[in-house]
């Protein structure tokens, strides 16, 4: 039989007594269940044998709820306390970051610590982009490890990942003005087009199938066409700071290929045929490119042929 503090066991619903000699408490609890034990065996020639033994039950650590303050921007200062409001020392407390150990120098940190770890404060003294994450407090004992976890966020204007900058395409072909942005809260991307020149009104773009927004907020031309040329608006707002805006130029040239054999047609004051290689070439015309797909050879004693 078992016995605690002089009394036989059970004592009570937890525990139990088997036939095999055999104690089982269930769901042990703190100064009530440990204590100084014994066992008592009668052998058949009723010597008893008696052996005495203690439990001792250990609690691991638990951790408080905490939380970053809302509405936090670029620059400012924030501070979060983090405390093990139970469970049995000596203590091991750390912070971490996304789940990996926090390096008070990368970040730029400092984390203090008091009551044998039992209190711990992170400290970020002017807050940026980097800081942005999941943080953890994390305890831990020679029986259980106890943590809490919570998201800072720190609200940054947007700034240029991919800056929109002029190009030139080709009628017919697929085109892109890239313009990607980053920030907290991710930024918006919207495109204007200016109605007039100079550029001083624009009209919002609505996807369409012949052009669209994409999702990393370039703006798409599958079959760009000579109409599309102009002034283009790329603006990224995200509700923190002024936002950003640039004004690019699309430029469209066309092609000319023509397969067939011409001449200069009667009282053509306006531009030029040429007939090389088999090839027509129209000259001059502004937004005009030249592709031949055979070498062309000047003919003999020509000085002025010339493709600009």
């Amino acid at each position: 039989m078992f016995l605690s503090k002089g009394r036989d066991l059970p004592l009570n619903q937890r525990q139990r007594v088997f036939p095999n000699g055999t104690l089982v408490i269930d769901g042990v609890q703190p100064r009530v269940d440990d204590g100084r034990y014994s066992c008592e065996v009668t052998a058949s020639q009723g010597m008893p044998a008696t052996r005495s033994f203690r439990i001792v039950v250990r609690t691991g650590p638990k951790v408080a709820s905490f939380s970053f303050k809302d509405n936090l921007h670029e620059g400012m200062l924030t501070a979060v306390t983090c405390i093990v409001d139970s469970g049995d020392g000596p203590l091991t407390t750390r912070w971490l970051k996304d789940g990996q150990i926090l390096m008070e120098e990368e970040l730029d940190a400092t984390v203090m610590y008091a009551q044998e770890g039992r209190v711990s404060t992170l400290t970020i003294k002017e807050l940026a982009y980097k800081h942005n994450g999941n943080y953890t407090c994390a305890t831990t004992n020679d029986v259980a490890t106890g943590s809490f976890s919570a998201i800072l966020t720190v609200k940054v204007p947007p700034r240029w990942v991919l800056e929109p900058s002029d190009i030139i395409a080709v009628s017919g072909r697929p085109a892109k003005i890239s313009c990607q942005a980053d920030g907290v809260p991710h930024p918006h991307i919207r495109w204007k087009k200016a109605t007039g020149h100079p550029p001083d009104q624009f009209k919002t773009i609505v996807s369409s199938s012949h052009v669209h927004i994409l999702v990393n907020g370039s703006l798409n031309f599958p079959n760009i066409e000579p109409s599309d040329e102009g002034y283009y608006l790329c603006e990224a707002n995200n509700g923190v700071g002024m936002g950003l805006s640039t004004v690019v130029k699309l430029t469209v040239h066309s092609v000319v290929d023509n397969e067939n054999l011409c001449h200069d047609p009667p009282g053509n004051t306006h531009f030029k045929l040429w007939e090389y290689n088999g090839r027509v070439l129209q000259y001059p015309s502004r937004n005009t490119l030249w592709r031949m797909k055979q070498r062309w050879d000047a003919p003999p004693g020509n000085t002025h042929s010339k493709l600009r």
